[in-house]
């Protein structure tokens, strides 16, 4: 049966040299760098959705194996960290919870065998496992995942042009199951970093869980993208924009980029002739850009969808305020229109 753990040796980091290159030969299977269009990428069978970064980590590529599965890799070069995410089929079905605690125990405990038998061979000493935590991941409107996390700690020992090397290395271990699938995230560090890397450590595992949890909720927000665009003034058409703005603002790795020169003077113009329509601007901006996001657009595509939502707007509200009219603005809406708002953005030097 296939495991995380048992191409845990074969991934270990080496600490003192750097990051080695994925094996070529054992396991068998395939690297791919990451798309160079920026779209993030994604496993169909979970719905789970990888963006290009997670905070100052780099995703650098994903590397299928021939029996099945899929390891992701984020790494952090400025701190010699990295995050590896293992997705496997379970192999058996899992119906119950106590079904899925026990597999989650049992891949933890492949994790502690695998350490040992490194140490076995020479290649860390000073093993230290740190107790099993057990928790859960909240879902929307679903059960929850449990998961399971420890920490180890050990000396990688290694070769240098200077000699024999020595480097203390900690690793925090996550284990839980979503649709049928096991999902190992291993998050590694030099253990020097100390208080430091420890914060940034837990604030890449809460992006991490934001990942996880996003399918569970993600059609939702899509029905209130739909809500807002249908009657974008309404008391509930706002509100639902405000609860897609929070998604989007705890989501992070949706392709949205709206120019901060020109829109925020924008903005700031049409507060001070009639304060809430910069909001309304805004909305229409942030949704529009949405609804072309959950389509899987690009960026582009996302920056001309929401110039289009901005333009409707921005003429329904002119008519009630013809103070906001200004010729920078009336350029672009008129772009915007088109379909041209990305290429006047990128021609008046607001974007690359």
């Amino acid at each position: 049966m296939n495991s995380p753990q048992k191409f845990f040796s074969l991934f270990c980091l080496a600490w003192i040299t750097g990051f080695p290159p994925l094996p070529a030969a054992e396991p068998g299977g395939q690297w791919t760098p990451p798309n160079t269009d920026g779209k993030p990428w994604k496993h169909t069978p979970t719905q789970l959705s990888f963006p290009p970064y997670l905070g100052d980590y780099r995703f650098v590529g994903h590397f299928e194996y021939q029996d099945g599965g899929t390891l992701l890799r984020y790494e952090n070069l400025d701190e010699q960290a990295r995050m590896d995410v293992f997705l496997f089929k379970a192999g058996v079905p899992l119906p119950t919870l106590e079904d899925k605690h026990r597999r989650i125990l049992t891949e933890m405990d492949i994790v502690a065998k695998d350490m040992d038998s490194m140490v076995k061979q020479g290649r860390y000493k000073s093993l230290q496992l740190g107790e099993i935590n057990g928790t859960e991941i909240d879902l929307w409107q679903k059960q929850s995942l449990p998961i399971a996390t420890r920490i180890i700690t050990a000396t990688r020992l290694g070769q240098s042009d200077q000699g024999s090397e020595e480097a203390v290395v900690r690793q925090w271990v996550g284990i839980t199951v979503l649709d049928d699938y096991l999902v190992t995230l291993r998050h590694m560090r030099p253990a020097a970093t100390g208080d430091a890397g420890e914060e940034a450590m837990k604030r890449l595992i809460g992006l991490i869980f934001q990942i996880i949890k996003d399918p569970s909720i993600r059609a939702h927000i899509r029905e209130l993208v739909s809500d807002y665009l249908a009657d974008p003034f309404s008391e509930y058409g706002e509100q639902a924009a405000g609860a897609v703005l929070a998604y989007l603002k705890q989501t992070p790795y949706f392709p949205i980029n709206i120019p901060e020169h020109p829109v925020a003077e924008w903005l700031d113009h049409c507060k001070a002739i009639a304060p809430g329509t910069d909001e309304a601007l805004l909305r229409a901006f942030m949704l529009g850009s949405a609804k072309a996001a959950f389509a899987e657009a690009d960026a582009e595509t996302c920056l001309i969808e929401g110039s289009r939502q901005f333009a409707k707007i921005y003429r329904q509200l002119l008519s009630k305020h013809p103070q906001l009219s200004k010729p920078e603005i009336e350029s672009f809406v008129t772009a915007a229109e088109k379909g041209e708002g990305a290429a006047w953005m990128k021609a008046q030097g607001h974007t690359r």
